[in-house]
């Protein structure tokens, strides 16, 4: 799933030329709820509502200027402190980034790691109430510089480690800092490329 959902990401993230080209896009609001998970367990990006492309002709973002979409829980923190260059595109790849993040660690938190799986929580769910506001996301988030809690017995299993160390660095407060979503797409495939790795 996690492989699936970083193709996903890149694959909108990139531009492509030529006569059936796309240009890049942002999504702007990744979450768990917007991600369909087809019965062969492969998932697909959904709801580009909020979406931003970006035109190199131009070098231009095709956007309305307000940083402040997507679900507040999933928000980055240069959204949520409003430090976010909304005219450099690389800025909403970062926070798809982020967001991706905190959609691993739900993900990894139904995982069996041999003596069961926790419960479904979201993002934050020991941090702010179920509907949180712009400011206890902020105060969580870049004041306190809070992240969801990765459990130390994800240590002992090689795919939950490497799916905590992808969580930290997707995290990073500065944006510059995190992984491109190629990257990450890169580093489970190659992950998924070692069968003997089960938790």
């Amino acid at each position: 799933m996690a492989l699936s959902i970083a193709t996903g990401l890149a694959h909108l993230h990139m531009d492509i030329m030529g006569n059936k080209g796309k240009p890049a896009i942002a999504h702007r609001d990744l979450k768990s709820k917007n991600i369909l998970v087809k019965s062969n367990g492969n998932c697909a990006i959904a709801d580009l509502g909020l979406a931003v492309r970006y035109d190199s002709a131009t070098d231009s973002v095709d956007i309305v200027p307000n940083n402040r979409v997507g679900t507040k829980r999933y928000l980055a923190p240069e959204c949520l402190d409003e430090s976010m260059n909304m005219n450099h595109f690389d800025s909403f790849k970062r926070a798809d980034v982020y967001a991706l993040g905190l959609v691993y660690w739900e993900i990894a938190r139904r995982c069996n790691t041999g003596g069961g799986c926790e419960e479904y929580q979201l993002p934050y769910y020991d941090m702010v109430p179920n509907d949180p506001t712009i400011d206890e996301m902020r105060k969580v988030v870049c004041i306190y510089k809070q992240r969801p809690v990765i459990p130390n017995k994800w240590q002992s299993c090689e795919d939950l480690r490497v799916m905590s160390k992808l969580m930290k660095e997707c995290w990073y407060h500065n944006a510059a800092a995190r992984l491109t979503a190629l990257r990450i797409k890169k580093t489970l495939a190659n992950l998924g490329a070692h069968d003997d790795l089960k938790c």
